[in-house]
């Protein structure tokens, strides 16, 4: 059986998607994958088309996929000499053999107990044995498998507060969790949407697992004089505070604005950023991240 390695990096203070570009013609490397260091809890990195952040080597690894047979000094050395490093990076080397790749991909994914009536589970585990709502998410391109803080928060939310008949609008809606979810607890109009075509690819795949009746658009394609009794933002706070008119514009009065993707030492600068037309308050927290509530006006 073929066996291949992986070459881990450290590359502090350099950004990685400049060294991707620098090291994309090695003809020994077949990818190159950033990855996060930290956990996925305590990672503030997501990724943005609209405001794209960079990604560093002090946060992140470079992961080089070779043949197992390359020579690790001779690929770091020539990784030192086309960076202009001054000494060979400090490098880990891991070798494995092939596998059945759609298997080890599947094991990643397990069940997600959001709570005791609410759980999340990929569409290759049974879907029985629980009294509660089961949400069936296909991982894919769009971020929301039901594993990060700031997605668990919002549903924790939604099964306690969401009220029948009610609403949702659920902005930058990737992978459609929470939306396909707000229309498995209520029975009022469900809308997701996004920028990213692949995402919103993704989130209809999740629609038809659910057989949900959820709808999914473009944000070119969305109607901007629709409005919602509960809207969930789950964005980065600095493209949370961009959309600010476009989000309270879409709330019904007397409706609620639901906002996260926010790590607790940002929660005052958002909060401040929404006032005076609308007082947004801390309603939970988890492992850093934070879910803003608020109430718009009746009138």
């Amino acid at each position: 059986m073929p066996a291949w390695k992986n070459i881990t990096l450290d590359l502090p203070g350099h950004n990685l998607q400049a060294v991707t570009e620098k090291l994309g013609n090695m003809n020994q490397v077949l990818s190159m994958t950033i990855r996060d260091r930290r956990s996925e809890q305590d990672s503030d990195w997501f990724d943005d088309p609209v405001d794209p952040r960079t990604i560093s080597g002090n946060t992140h690894s470079l992961v080089l996929l070779i043949a197992a047979a390359t020579n690790t000094g001779e690929l770091v050395n020539d990784v030192k000499s086309l960076l202009s490093l001054e000494t060979i990076p400090d490098h880990a080397e891991e070798i494995f053999e092939d596998r059945d790749w759609i298997k080890h991909s599947r094991a990643q994914f397990k069940e997600i107990l959001v709570s005791d009536l609410l759980r999340i589970v990929p569409p290759w585990r049974p879907a029985v044995g629980f009294a509660g709502k089961t949400i069936i998410i296909e991982p894919g391109s769009g971020f929301g498998t039901g594993s990060h803080a700031t997605t668990q928060l919002s549903l924790r939310w939604m099964g306690i507060y969401l009220q029948k008949d009610q609403s949702l609008l659920d902005f930058g809606c990737g992978s459609g969790i929470i939306a396909i979810t707000a229309d498995k607890l209520s029975t009022g109009r469900t809308v997701g949407v996004d920028i990213d075509r692949q995402a919103l690819d993704n989130a209809e795949r999740n629609r038809g697992l659910n057989k949900s009746r959820t709808d999914f658009f473009h944000l070119d394609d969305f109607s901007f004089s629709d409005t919602f009794d509960v809207v969930i933002a789950n964005i980065l706070s600095n493209t949370l505070i961009k959309l600010k008119k476009t989000l309270l514009s879409h709330i019904k009065p007397g409706g609620v604005l639901l906002l996260t993707g926010i790590l607790s030492d940002q929660a005052v600068e958002v909060i401040s950023a929404y006032a005076p037309e609308i007082t947004m308050t801390i309603h939970s927290n988890e492992g850093g991240w934070v879910l803003l509530f608020g109430h718009k006006d009746e009138t």
